[in-house]
């Protein structure tokens, strides 16, 4: 069993679906992910200042109670909070003075050994490409799908480690999966102007703009991302479009549910699971 840090802004977005689909995706396969007993917001942004310690703290905390929990490793939804949970892991295995500082703060030493998984991660290593595309009930074979990564998937790409950064292909074989078809464009990993949609908005919707312009010229019928930044800078860059103009902007777990057969038929199939064991 993974134990799962939930994130807040997955948390606090909780009817949009990322989670209970993400959860019922797993779980159908036999997956599970039991939440953290305790987690705290991991900061949102990694900090670029090599003296700065404190933002680490609350992610030191959640890797450690990974481990406390006797849990296979740390799965995230949120590219936002696998990014910094990823990142700090790292540091904390590599960065001696980092390790040094933290441990006094916490009052434990940290050794940087938990794994951190994403939901496509998960997806890839627990369930496997040839487990999606068996259990497609209803293929999608008249999606065109354009998959958007962003940047906190992939940069920087030692620390991160868990797709080539210049051509990443998991989701593209996740539809491929599904009997969509994945398109490319140029902008698929692209940063899409992330916070500055809340300072600058200009910069960001601009950004946004040009990478679903960019989809839609390639005939997508949808874009699909597993980032709630992403998803919420890409679809606000429609707000003044004509209705006709728009596209949809999906998480991965949107085409995934349609092809397994809906989530009711997930949630009630993990059921029935659970009463057989």
């Amino acid at each position: 069993m993974l134990g799962y840090y939930p994130g807040c802004t997955v948390r606090a977005q909780k009817d949009d679906g990322f989670e209970r689909e993400s959860m019922a995706i797993l779980n159908f396969f036999g997956v599970y992910a039991h939440e953290l007993s305790q987690w705290e917001c991991c900061g949102a942004v990694y900090p670029l200042t090599e003296d700065e310690y404190v933002p680490l703290l609350s992610s030191v905390r959640a890797l450690q109670k990974t481990k406390e929990e006797n849990r296979q490793g740390l799965l995230t939804l949120c590219s936002a909070c696998y990014h910094v949970l990823k990142r700090v892991n790292y540091r904390m295995k590599n960065d001696k003075e980092a390790k040094k500082r933290v441990g006094s703060y916490l009052q434990f030493e940290y050794e940087g050994d938990t794994k951190v998984y994403h939901l496509i991660e998960a997806l890839r290593d627990f369930i496997g490409l040839d487990k999606l595309r068996e259990k497609t009930v209803s293929p999608l074979s008249e999606e065109k799908i354009a998959c958007y990564y962003g940047c906190l998937f992939l940069r920087p790409k030692e620390e991160m480690g868990l797709l080539d950064p210049e051509n990443p292909q998991l989701m593209e074989e996740i539809v491929k999966a599904l009997g969509a078809e994945p398109v490319k464009f140029p902008y698929s990993t692209d940063c899409c102007g992330s916070y500055h949609a809340y300072q600058k908005e200009g910069i960001s919707q601009n950004i946004s703009e040009r990478i679903v312009k960019s989809a839609k010229k390639v005939g997508a019928t949808q874009i699909v991302t597993a980032c709630p930044l992403c998803k919420h800078n890409l679809e606000d860059c429609q707000k003044k479009w004509d209705e006709r103009d728009k596209l949809p902007i999906n998480y991965i777990t949107v085409p995934i549910v349609q092809a397994l057969g809906g989530l009711e038929e997930l949630e009630k199939e993990e059921f029935q699971n659970q009463i057989a064991n």
